[in-house]
């Protein structure tokens, strides 16, 4: 599993076009499919996130090799899944890992079945901002979205 950490780790890295402190990679991966992306500040920003998805519109990077990489993420994901299985280990619905820029790293795994609940996936995007990024939602809808979330859910699951 370290190696498959490793191979994240680097990946990000190599798609990140700027000195970063830390991110924030999320995988959401199940037996019909997933999203993976990640949020990385700098260290002239260090509150603001930088949306992966948003890399090649803000930076002069090639788009095929950049969704090449993303794609390398999401089959990392899938094969750190399938380690899971071959071990009988109960399986993860998504995962979270932070590095630093010093390569400390956590893994947090979440088993919520989230297609079993209310919560789409921008309702999830929110919630694991809120968690991991302490982004508070502006807009109201959005604040109701992590006040019931944080009623329903008070061990913050995601």
């Amino acid at each position: 599993m370290q190696d498959i950490y490793q191979e994240i780790a680097d990946t990000i890295n190599q798609m990140i076009p700027e000195e970063w402190m830390e991110f924030y990679f999320y995988a959401q991966i199940s037996d019909t499919g997933g999203r993976t992306y990640f949020y990385y500040n700098t260290p002239e920003s260090p509150s603001k996130y930088q949306y992966s998805l948003e890399i090649p519109f803000n930076f002069s990077i090639n788009e095929d090799t950049f969704e090449q990489m993303e794609d390398d993420l999401f089959e990392l994901c899938e094969k750190m899944r399938e380690i899971f299985k071959k071990h009988d280990q109960e399986l993860w619905y998504s995962f979270t890992m932070s590095v630093e820029r010093n390569g400390k790293f956590k893994i947090h795994y979440d088993y919520t079945d989230w297609f079993k609940t209310d919560y789409l996936f921008d309702a999830q995007k929110i919630i694991w901002k809120y968690k991991y990024l302490g982004i508070t939602p502006e807009h109201p809808n959005d604040q109701k979205v992590i006040e019931k979330y944080l009623d329903e859910y008070p061990d913050n699951p995601i």
